[in-house]
């Protein structure tokens, strides 16, 4: 072999080596720049969260330069996270196979970020921290909603910015590093929390101005659903009030109670084939049980055309609420006095469901019992003498635990509605997998206010189809000697039952959307059970008779159509709003190996 061949040899792995080493260097600087560029936007990206973390309660507390400053603080720090993470390097780096996925991640949500900063946070802290809080709700017999009303340019546009950033958040690709995937977690469950509430007071502030009447009068329905008697949106509708609404100013036109309505012949509106299969047609012909359906849409429709049917009296909506959220209202006006009893949010729940009827024995007075609560509590509001603060969280409350109802017989008013908890008990699954489970008494007595429901769902995703059980818990803490302590009122006629303190329910489990029931039981026996289809959902019902003390267990096997992945999807239970709250506990199968 010649001197100059091994010259070349030489030479070639000189190169080779010098390459190399270059190479690394580079891959050495382009790490360094990336830990760096890192830890800068992870800086940038805490300072900007703690910012964002002081806003609601500055614009809660009326500082309202605070909360610009804060604003403004957010959208620096967002944009150094973006700047941080969007050079050449950095997008180079998002090819890598191993960290790539995590890499385009962090940038991703940086950039939604810094977008946000700038489309929403920004001009919602400008609009809204320019509201006094104490100006919204009621102040001289009157409801002001003219400061909401004027941000809602500034609302619609960051509710439309909001949901598009929710929707690129949930398109990032999935990240392989813990750290990455609980930050990419947290946002997603902040900005879906976010936009719910943005949402809302997008909503409400397209609608509320013409609702209170500042258009024109408006005349309104309030149902009081009594919760000791259970119907699926929480219970009876025992009593009420015609509400009048005049530029925001409040009147109370007139009370009544159930036997005020006439019953009808024929259902006054055409109820859906899923009610009728479960219900027959009595939410369309007794005012009692117009609050069986799901939908509270046709609830409220039900009902305005029995006022209609009784009176002659067209009415533009129907707000339903039920004992409970009467006493979320206390918290915010403080006691009031209806007749003979004196109401606070301590007392007005077992007052109303209990005491009331161990007290008032003649059936007619307990009906205009519940209607003086309404009115004080409402008198007291129209006065101005609620909290704005507790107030609004008060009804958020009520919202949230579907405590509280709205319909309106305007269309473009209702299209607002639609899809809230205010609308329907089981809005479309979209991305959760929800299930519901409601409650209907058949006994006709006041003894729901003893029962105390509880809820399992385990979901199953070890085979093919996902599948997911749910077992109910009925238990009903009736006194044992009910039959001798409580008023036959509470008890209830004995037609319906063997003896004096049964009840005679009715549960149905909705499942998700789509899914089939595939299996069910009660008491670990596959007795007789009523089906129906809402939508795409298949419901099953159940009707048994509980003794004092007694208890129950439904169970109900839903499987998923093949193909579905519910592995990233969050379970939602959504229960009857009952006196004690369904307890709920969702559980994951362990698959085999």
């Amino acid at each position: 072999m010649s001197a100059t061949h091994h010259l070349n040899r030489r030479r070639r792995r000189r190169v080779w080596l010098i390459s190399l080493g270059i190479a690394l260097l580079v891959l050495t600087a382009a790490a360094l720049w990336l830990g760096t560029r890192a830890l800068v936007a992870r800086d940038a990206l805490e300072s900007a969260a703690e910012s964002a973390s002081t806003i609601p309660v500055l614009v809660q507390t009326g500082d309202a330069s605070g909360a610009v400053s804060a604003a403004r603080d957010f959208e620096t720090s967002a944009d150094a996270a973006r700047a941080a993470t969007s050079d050449p390097v950095w997008r180079v780096a998002e090819w890598l196979p191993w960290l790539g996925s995590d890499l385009t991640a962090v940038r991703g949500m940086n950039e939604v970020a810094a977008d946000l900063a700038s489309a929403a946070v920004l001009p919602l802290a400008e609009a809204l921290g320019e509201i006094d809080i104490s100006s919204l709700g009621f102040a001289d017999g009157r409801i002001d909603v003219a400061p909401l009303a004027g941000a809602s340019p500034v609302l619609t546009t960051a509710n439309t910015a909001l949901q598009r950033a929710v929707d690129r958040v949930n398109a990032l690709p999935e990240p392989t590093l813990p750290v990455v995937a609980d930050a990419l977690d947290r946002l997603q469950d902040a900005m879906a929390e976010a936009a719910a509430v943005i949402d809302g007071l997008d909503r409400a502030a397209a609608v509320l101005p013409a609702m209170i009447g500042t258009d024109g009068p408006r005349t309104y329905l309030l149902l009081v659903l009594n919760n000791a008697e259970a119907r699926s949106l929480g219970g009876i509708a025992g009593a009420g009030a015609v509400l009048r609404f005049d530029d925001g100013r409040i009147t109370i036109e007139r009370q009544f109670s159930s036997r005020d309505f006439e019953r009808a012949e024929e259902p006054v509106i055409d109820l859906s084939p899923g009610t009728i299969s479960l219900f027959e047609d009595l939410p369309g012909r007794f005012i009692q049980n117009t609050a069986s359906s799901l939908d509270f849409t046709e609830t409220a429709s039900a009902a305005a055309a029995l006022w209609e049917h009784t009176s002659g009296q067209r009415v533009d909506g129907v707000i339903a609420i039920d004992a409970v959220s009467i006493s979320y209202l206390l918290k915010a006006t403080g006691p009031v006095q209806a007749g003979p009893f004196s109401l606070s949010a301590a007392n007005a729940v077992d007052t109303l469901l209990s005491t009331a009827y161990a007290q008032i024995l003649d059936t007619t007075m307990q009906d205009e019992a519940f209607a003086l609560v309404a009115r004080a509590v409402f008198e007291a509001l129209a006065a101005g003498e609620a909290d704005p603060g507790i107030l609004l969280g008060a009804l958020g409350r009520s919202m949230e635990e579907q405590r509280l109802h709205v319909w309106s017989s305007h269309i473009e008013e209702q299209a607002r509605i639609d899809g809230t908890p205010l609308a329907t008990m089981l809005p479309p699954d979209s991305d959760t997998t929800r299930i519901g489970i409601f409650v209907n008494d058949v006994t006709g007595a006041k003894l729901d206010y003893y029962a105390t429901p509880s809820t399992h769902v385990e979901l199953d995703e070890c085979a093919e189809d996902p599948r997911v059980t749910v077992s109910v818990d009925w238990t009903n803490t009736i006194p044992a000697d009910a039959s001798s302590i409580l008023p036959k009122y509470v008890l209830g006629p004995e037609l319906m039952v063997p003896a004096f303190g049964d009840t005679l329910t009715r549960i149905a489990v909705a499942g998700p959307d789509g899914w089939l029931a595939t299996d069910y039981s009660i008491d670990d026996e596959r007795q007789g059970v009523q089906t129906a289809q809402f939508g795409d959902r298949t419901v099953l019902q159940h009707e048994f008779v509980t003794s004092p003390g007694g208890s129950h267990r439904i169970v109900v096997v839903f499987t998923a159509p093949q193909g579905t992945s519910i592995e990233e999807r969050p379970v939602d239970v959504v229960s009857t709003p009952l006196v004690h709250a369904n307890e709920v506990e969702i559980t994951y199968a362990e698959c085999a190996g």
